[in-house]
């Protein structure tokens, strides 16, 4: 009853606070309201990215945190960026981006179809120091996103929930899944593309992989 006294600005950011668990204002039906959700995602990830774009010097929010479509059920999230992100301040540029879209083209995913970002929003050497931090702001933005399929792309971003350093050749193609808000939702790894440009030999392995994703995101 209370939210007729209040602006719709003052509504949708306290719905972002609320999706974020910041503040319990609103009750969780309000909070998975997908129609509420699919209006307010590009202020929510605004609003997550917002600090950490100003300490890292980021002017392109919009390319250099994500690309695709934020209404996706599937989020693609690589490691970090590379030095040619960084330049370019945008998300899977250069070689490595390109041989990303070839790969999810292959398997009918185009830019409209998905939602790309990272985990890790600056290269780092020393991931233990940084692991809370980023894990707090993934959390967000998946609780933003509300993805029903994560591909997670090289052994970094596919160990980061597990806090594990298993290889990438030994949970390459295995599906798994993570519970976020009470939601389940499906994970799956396969190679960086950036790796696949050092070590071409494991593409075949990769266009296994790419189809076992594909078979079930579309089957299902």
């Amino acid at each position: 009853m209370y939210k007729k006294n209040l602006s719709s600005k003052t509504i949708n950011l306290l719905e972002y606070y609320s999706i974020l668990n910041i503040t319990n204002l609103f009750s969780d039906t309000a909070i998975k309201s997908k129609k509420q959700l699919l209006i307010n995602k590009e202020q929510y990830i605004a609003e997550l990215f917002k600090e950490i774009g100003v300490q890292l010097k980021i002017k392109k929010i919009n390319s250099f945190f994500y690309k695709g479509n934020l209404n996706s059920k599937i989020m693609i999230l690589g490691d970090c960026p590379n030095d040619e992100d960084i330049k370019n301040q945008e998300i899977f540029s250069g070689p490595r981006g390109e041989l990303l879209n070839k790969m999810l083209s292959s398997i009918s995913l185009e830019k409209e179809k998905y939602y790309l970002s990272n985990i890790y929003f600056e290269k780092h050497n020393d991931k233990i120091s940084k692991y809370n931090f980023y894990k707090d702001i993934l959390i967000k933005h998946i609780k933003i996103i509300q993805p029903k399929y994560i591909l997670f792309l090289g052994e970094t971003a596919a160990n980061f929930f597990n806090n594990s350093n298993q290889l990438i050749l030994d949970i390459r193609g295995k599906w798994g899944s993570i519970i976020i808000n009470n939601n389940k939702i499906n994970t799956f790894a396969t190679f960086d593309p950036e790796i696949l440009l050092k070590k071409p030999e494991n593409k075949k392995l990769s266009w296994e992989d790419l189809k076992k994703f594909r078979n079930e995101i579309f089957n299902n």
